[in-house]
């Protein structure tokens, strides 16, 4: 006679076996919302333990307004038997132990074993695809605005240059006159301005193209200090700013990655770094490493001892057009953010132990063995 599949010990130890091993949460509640199985993938996915979760309302994991609506649905659903989740299906949001909130697919299916209803949820995380989602929609719009700032670039450009050259020809009938000539220097100064804004918009908005080749991350930071420090005006270069860079042990002598973009990257953080600090004991500091772990990475830290960064500024500082700074656009650090998307890194900001900020960007490693130690 043939043995049913559940009696069947085989069957079960595969069926505990797919359980133990699924990727995805997998969660049984009976009517009273109270879970009373978990697979391991529910314990890494929410960062909770079994024993944390079994005995308890599966609403711990859904953060407000879930967690409050979640008994109300289930009740509304015994009583009526009318359904919005279960055997469709939708995208919610969880919440982990520690409080965050992501967005997941929550499919659920109604059994009955032994004269007792219970409801099992298989739980995806879709962080991924959302992210990956909000990226495609980012750069559609972005696409759209550099094709719009390019033919603006263009016509404006002309604009400027007649302006500049009527300009030019008025500040010299003007010569004599030093409070007029002062004023044709400011125009010209405020039309080289919106030049460089016309200039920013239109790349911040134009697709990142990477093209990766050995660097040398030592000698390409040496090499942008050394820019740096010398475009200043007479009176910056008098600044007696301390510059120091730490190589760890065995940090790779070359890595794969867009010279020129990562320069633009670093350039711009260390001169920022330059404008905050004080002129007669700033520190800049730069330190090159990189992790062991799994998700292997380049850590390239510059950090400054300036007065920081307000607490409330800091989710902001990567925004488009958002400065502290009179003289700037507010897209430099947009810009750098984009470049180390593009190279499938972070870039992040806190404020040290020295008072002022620390720049940390990661980048995935890649090394290229046979790449001589210098470029």
């Amino acid at each position: 006679m043939k043995q049913e599949p559940k009696s069947n010990p085989v069957y079960q130890e595969q069926l505990a076996a797919i359980l133990d091993n699924a990727v995805d949460a997998i969660i049984t509640i009976n009517e009273r919302g109270i879970m009373v199985a978990v697979n391991p993938g529910t314990e890494n996915m929410f960062g909770f333990s079994k024993s944390d979760m079994l005995g308890n309302n599966v609403n711990m994991l859904m953060p407000t307004p879930y967690h409050e609506n979640h008994d109300d649905y289930l009740s509304h659903y015994l009583a009526s038997g009318v359904r919005k989740i279960i055997g469709v299906g939708r995208e919610v949001v969880g919440r982990r132990k520690d409080g965050s909130v992501f967005p997941i697919h929550l499919a659920v299916t109604e059994i009955h074993i032994e004269n007792e209803r219970l409801f099992t949820g298989i739980i995806r995380d879709i962080s991924d695809v959302k992210a990956v989602e909000k990226k495609l929609v980012q750069n559609e719009r972005l696409a759209a605005i550099g094709q719009m700032m390019a033919g603006l670039a263009h016509e404006s450009r002309n604009a400027l240059q007649k302006s500049h050259a009527c300009l030019t020809n008025l500040a010299f009938d003007v010569k004599e006159q030093p409070d007029s000539l002062e004023l044709v220097h400011k125009v010209q100064n405020a039309l080289d301005e919106l030049n460089s804004l016309l200039d920013e918009v239109r790349d911040y908005a134009a697709p990142i193209v990477i093209k990766k080749s050995p660097v040398n991350l030592e000698s390409l930071i040496r090499e942008i200090w050394q820019q740096v420090s010398t475009a200043q005006t007479p009176t910056e270069q008098e600044s007696k700013i301390e510059f120091s860079i730490h190589v760890s042990d065995g940090f790779p002598d070359a890595i794969l990655a867009d010279r020129s973009r990562l320069g633009q990257v670093i350039w711009n953080v260390i001169r920022n770094a330059w404008t905050a600090c004080d002129s007669d004991h700033g520190k800049i500091m730069v330190d090159l490493d990189y992790t062991r772990n799994k998700r292997g990475a380049i850590q390239i830290i510059i950090a400054d001892n300036g007065p920081g960064i307000p607490d409330s500024n800091i989710p902001l500082i990567f925004e488009p057009f958002f400065t502290t700074n009179t003289k700037g656009t507010g897209l430099g650090l947009a810009i750098c953010k984009r470049i180390v998307d593009a190279h499938n890194g972070t870039i992040a900001l806190i404020n040290n132990n020295l008072g002022g900020a620390s720049f940390l960007c990661e980048i995935p490693m890649e090394f290229d063995l046979a790449a001589p130690s210098k470029d």
